[in-house]
């Protein structure tokens, strides 16, 4: 990644980097536990994202 991004990919990576995160637990509680995790959980490493 270089140092200098245009402003639509710090976007993107800034809008990736909010969404990579944990369920909230009252989610789970709202949802009486059927939802367990966030299914797009994304790793830097595992998966890229394609920029």
């Amino acid at each position: 990644m270089a140092a200098q991004k245009s402003f639509k990919i710090k976007q993107r990576l800034a809008k990736a980097k909010k969404q990579n995160r944990p369920l909230p637990q009252w989610v789970r509680l709202r949802t009486n536990n059927t939802i367990r995790y966030n299914a797009k959980r994304r790793n830097w490493r595992r998966t890229k994202m394609n920029i």
